[in-house]
């Protein structure tokens, strides 16, 4: 007898039978009563009627804690703004994800997300860019307590500039100052952004930005000055922003909807994303008075991969043998020896200073860091920006 396969019925749609469903009766409800409600966690009944327990002996909870005492589930409206390099392919992109995870919470409105591609190669597109942005503010409502933006770009690798477009016809990318680009860039945004009671920037850009001295001292400067409440940056030097999946959505849900600090949650956040940490450091920048911030850098170490946040070669630099390094020691200084016998280069690591050890990781030997860096805000003489390309006076 031939056998066959017994697996139920499939279906996609169609017609179906049509059954009565039977609705139990239902029940009196009892007259709403004054009912006072005890101070928290200052006695187990917790509900009283004229000096009296309602509930005897207690009300039992039979739940577990599953949020932070401190959160809430909040629905305060929310703006999502997305400004993209001209030609910059953002297919499917970390951002819209988190747009589409955030959208369910706000069945009854208070939730927009704005795309701009942005080219303000010259002096006329950068008015194009700003009359497109006034017009867009003009039409959203103008009370907006949260503002979250993303700016999607490219930085020159040598500077650290971001791009700006095109400077004419000719497709070439061209760069500039990082403070001048987000001035120009952030300023059609401000009425929204000075009603806001928070306001986040995102820079999916790479790392030349920050490892380059002047570049980042720019961006100190900026930060300051937009007081944005905070800014989130990356130093890999090819960064792919699809790796900062996991740290958005842990912002999503732990920062925008449960109202926790930004820099209460930053360890939690990039606990749930170490393969972003192989691929790249997080930059928290905040601004704690009127000209000055904090600076905390989040690093991935791995005791064999990357020993205190730090960078270890895959191939010796000496004699090229690839999985070369072995361990000698393990205290709280890292010490790696090349296995050939006839190279033996030797790297050493110790712990950075000012930095801190987060929770442990989700692999043995591998944690988060927290390294607090001193600030050196700062815009570059006239004589080191004469060769910008754009006029933003």
């Amino acid at each position: 007898m031939v056998k066959s396969k017994q697996t139920c019925k499939k279906s996609t749609g169609g017609t179906a039978l049509h059954v009565t469903l039977k609705l139990p009766v239902p029940t009196a409800v009892p007259a709403a009563q004054e009912v006072a409600v005890c101070e928290p966690l200052q006695h187990n009944e917790g509900f009283y009627r004229r000096d009296k327990a309602v509930f005897s002996p207690f009300l039992p909870i039979c739940a577990t804690l599953e949020v932070s005492l401190k959160s809430e589930l909040s629905s305060a409206p929310l703006l999502m703004i997305h400004l993209i390099l001209v030609d910059h392919d953002t297919a499917s992109g970390c951002f819209d994800l988190t747009c589409n995870f955030l959208r369910p919470y706000f069945p009854t409105g208070g939730f927009e997300v704005c795309t701009i591609a942005f080219d303000i190669g010259n002096a006329l597109k950068v008015e194009s860019y700003q009359s497109k942005a006034s017009a867009i503010v003009q039409a959203l409502k103008s009370s907006w307590m949260r503002i979250v933006i993303a700016i999607t770009n490219h930085t020159d690798n040598d500077r650290g500039d971001p791009f700006v477009g095109y400077e004419g016809k000719k497709k070439v990318y061209v760069s500039a100052h990082i403070h001048s680009v987000l001035d120009i860039l952030l300023s059609p945004w401000h009425r929204l952004i000075d009603g806001a009671e928070e306001s986040y920037l995102w820079l999916f850009s790479c790392g030349a930005l920050i490892n380059n001295p002047t570049s980042f001292a720019c961006l100190q400067q900026a930060v300051i000055n937009h007081h944005m409440t905070a800014t989130i940056a990356f130093n890999a030097v090819r960064f792919q922003p699809s790796f900062a999946t996991h740290l958005l959505l842990a912002f999503a849900e732990l920062v925008l909807i449960e109202r926790l600090s930004i820099q209460l949650v930053f360890p939690d956040m990039v606990d749930q994303s170490y393969k972003l940490g192989q691929h790249t450091d997080v930059f928290l920048l905040m601004p704690v008075a009127p000209n000055s911030l904090t600076i905390t850098k989040y690093s991935w170490t791995d005791s064999q991969l990357r020993p205190w946040g730090q960078y270890l070669p895959v191939q010796c630099p000496d004699c090229g043998w690839a999985n070369a390094w072995e361990a000698v020691s393990k205290c709280k200084q890292y010490s790696f020896e090349c296995k050939n016998p006839s190279c033996r280069k030797e790297y050493l690591f110790s712990q950075p200073a000012n930095s801190r050890i987060l929770m442990p990781g989700k692999r043995p030997g591998a944690c988060w860091i927290a390294i607090t860096l001193e600030p050196t805000p700062g815009i570059p003489d006239e004589d080191e920006m004469h060769d910008d390309l754009l006029d933003f006076s």
